[in-house]
């Protein structure tokens, strides 16, 4: 995000003998379908047709919301090749039970991280904003973006009969320096941060690096082998195409550094981010409702008390794992590893995430989860004996137990038990205003929120 309009800004004025060099074909990536139904928070192998969740008779007064009509119409895509999937989960449970019914205690795992949580370097390491960037661009991959932006400078150069300027990691700094202090201070073209006008002029820019150099380094930068990129392009339409070939080096670099410099508390989370780029590959995606810009989709492990991004990984678009198991689940496996992290972990996820399978496989690696659930989700209890009504009172909850799995008011949770007593303060409509009271509420939505 930081980078954005200085990025828009240089990409206008991509030199053609650069941009040529450097041309990839878009291929689609994602369904269609499932694209839209990912962007709904929807699993399109997870989630079956969608459920009534109150009887007809109650439902008749109703009409569904355009949001309702659209998950309707999206989740009963493919609906018969789950049909039998949820036939296996029928009958699991025999009835919703009331706050009033006592429940068993889920099992205990004890919290035993792989390392203690928090910060991994020692406080008189850094003392600095550049040192604590540093953590994340090590001396090595310095050399290694200088390397090979010299090397794809020189081969697009070389086209045009025309000589490089090689640039020295001193340059690439600079150049770095550049673009952040462009995000801090916003000018209406890339070259007002040069012009010597005697009404309007910024000095610092051109004591650090001339236009010309900038704009050189910017349409020449490079974070690959040439050479690697050439075999990987022979490989393209193959099992063997790495499609994030170009980003690499600093990619893995990146990854690896915020694992090594923090470890997590006990509570944990999966978050979806867009990095904004003009690049040119079929891995872009959109955000819904949010803007027309695209670029690519990350999936990110983010400690819930001080919300540092402890792993990520990019969205490479359907695989044939995600086809089998679904994206949400292959998304949090991916992140989650226990080996890394260590036991008595507690995940909190969105509806996109949950599911009983991946709560159950979760609990195998001795890591709990939480997290609201769509009753048409595939696990979710079909049961409607006793259940909720939808004109029951505030704080009336129901609940099932399957095993390990905890079902309570479209929660699902592997180390909760049913309500225990715990209230909110809630405003209740009276005959002439609201009122505060206290409300019952259950533990894993407490606890959630």
């Amino acid at each position: 995000k930081s980078t954005t309009n200085v990025m828009k800004l240089i990409a206008f004025r991509s030199d053609e003998d650069l941009d040529a060099c450097d041309q990839d074909s878009v291929a689609s990536s994602v369904d269609s379908t499932a694209e839209e139904m990912f962007i709904d928070g929807l699993d399109p192998v997870l989630d079956g047709p969608s459920l009534d969740i109150y009887s007809p008779e109650e439902d008749c007064d109703l009409e569904a919301s355009p949001q309702q009509k659209k998950r309707a119409r999206l989740s009963s895509t493919s609906s018969a090749e789950r049909d039998d999937r949820e036939n296996e989960n029928d009958g699991s449970n025999e009835k919703w039970h009331s706050s009033d019914d006592a429940d068993v205690e889920p099992p205990h795992l004890v919290f035993k991280p792989v390392q203690k949580p928090g910060p991994q370097i020692l406080p008189n390491r850094c003392s600095s904003s550049l040192q604590f960037f540093q953590l994340l661009f090590p001396k090595k991959i310095w050399q290694t973006i200088v390397s090979h932006t010299n090397g794809y400078g020189v081969k697009c150069k070389e086209k045009k009969g025309k000589v490089w300027e090689y640039i020295c990691q001193s340059d690439l700094k600079s150049y770095i320096a550049l673009v952040i202090y462009m995000d801090m201070f916003k000018c209406s073209s890339l070259t007002d941060y040069w012009s010597e006008s005697e009404h309007f002029s910024l000095p610092f820019p051109a004591k650090i690096m001339s236009y010309q150099k900038f704009l050189l380094i910017s349409k020449a930068l490079h974070l690959s082998d040439c050479k690697e990129d050439e075999k990987n392009s022979s490989r393209r339409g193959t099992a063997a195409y790495e499609r994030l070939g170009k980003i690499q080096p600093l990619y893995q670099v990146i990854r690896e550094a915020c694992k090594t410099i923090f470890h997590p508390f006990q509570n944990i989370t999966i978050v979806e981010r867009m990095v904004i780029s003009q690049d040119r590959t079929g891995l872009k995606q959109g955000v819904k409702n949010e803007s027309p810009n695209i670029g690519f989709k990350l999936f990110a492990l983010t400690d819930c008390t001080c919300g540092y991004t402890w792993d990520f990984f990019v969205y490479e678009g359907k695989s044939c794992a995600s086809q089998n198991v679904g994206l949400s689940y292959e998304s949090v496996m991916a992140l989650v590893d226990e080996n890394l992290l260590g036991s008595g972990y507690k995940l909190f996820v969105d509806k996109f995430y949950t599911s009983p399978t991946l709560f159950r496989d979760l609990l195998g690696k001795n890591i709990y989860a939480c997290g609201p659930v769509w009753p048409n989700r595939t696990g979710f209890p079909k049961t409607t004996v006793s259940r909720l009504s939808k004109n029951a009172s505030c704080g009336t909850m129901r609940w099932i137990r399957d095993d390990d799995l905890l079902f309570e008011v479209q929660m699902c949770s592997t180390f909760h038990k049913a309500y225990q007593g715990d209230t909110v303060q809630r405003k209740v409509k009276g005959d002439a205003h609201r009122t505060l009271v206290e409300v019952p509420i259950p533990a894993v939505v407490l606890d959630y929120n």
